[in-house]
């Protein structure tokens, strides 16, 4: 009986994967692509004790999930053959459209793709995973995860931003949240570790690794939370700037000579 599921993690420039036993919560295989797009890439893929790597060019996330059943191959697992029950899809940006786990159809493709706009570097790439697996396993249900879910009914004292309401009903303008299924995650296994039901904690909950975060989850439920519309607000991050004086990027734009692009890639890389 089909069991393993196969989790997907497509972000801007990587491809984290893994094939999952549920029941036991092991990994049974996975890896990660790094530097899609570039000259430099690299693969990392291990199996148990076992690690295989391969360095080069690799020029897309397609691409990317082509070597990535490779790799699956190489190393002794063939995803034909592994019982896998489903595919799922790590989504950056639900946007106010999705608070939960859904599964995935054409008209869910469409709507992560408008939510584009409202993550340019992680959703485009989200979407070309879920189409590239969608047509590798035809017959099997995919479903979307959302790092903005558990942040959906965040209240509006903690989402709203001291801006003209009109402006930004009309542009989606709000805090959303990110890192979700981290913080749900462990403010669960808080709860369990002192066998305590989330009904009756009080946490601060922190995601730190490359990108950051800290929320506050109260009786279970998010009421806080310091990344913003998008994962450049708050704590200090590898690459990403945190949270910094709007008017230093006005100041980049009228002084410096920075365009637009060339600023937002300085806070975000």
């Amino acid at each position: 009986m089909s069991h393993n599921i196969l989790v997907l993690n497509c972000g801007s420039s990587s491809i984290k994967y893994q094939l999952v036993n549920p029941s036991t919560g092991i990994a049974l295989a996975g890896g990660t692509i790094e530097r899609v797009g570039q000259e430099d890439s690299t693969v990392t893929h291990k199996v148990g004790d076992k690690k295989l790597t391969v360095n080069g060019p690799i020029a897309d996330h397609s691409s990317g999930l082509t070597l990535m059943r490779r790799m699956f191959a190489e190393g002794g697992t063939n995803l034909d053959d592994s019982q896998i029950a489903a595919v799922g899809h790590r989504v950056v940006h639900g946007g106010a459209s999705f608070s939960e786990p859904v599964l995935i159809d054409d008209a869910t493709v469409t709507a992560i793709e408008k939510l584009s706009v409202l993550a340019p570097l992680h959703n485009p790439a989200n979407v070309i995973g879920i189409e590239r697996a969608r047509k590798a396993f035809p017959t099997l249900p995919h479903i979307a995860v959302f790092d903005t879910a558990f942040f959906r009914d965040l209240p509006a004292a903690a989402y709203t931003y001291a801006i003209d309401r009109k402006v930004a009903a009309a542009h989606q303008i709000r805090r959303y949240g990110f890192h979700g299924t981290s913080h749900q995650y462990v403010s669960a296994q808080a709860a369990l570790f002192l066998e305590k039901d989330p009904s009756e904690l009080n946490q601060i909950v922190l995601h730190l690794g490359n990108g950051a975060s800290a929320s506050a989850v109260s009786r279970g439920v998010a009421v806080e939370t310091s990344m913003g519309m998008t994962p450049l607000e708050g704590l200090v991050m590898g690459t990403r700037s945190g949270d910094i004086d709007p008017g230093v990027l006005f100041h980049l734009h009228r002084v410096a000579g920075l365009s637009v692009n060339k600023i937002d890639a300085l806070l975000n890389r």
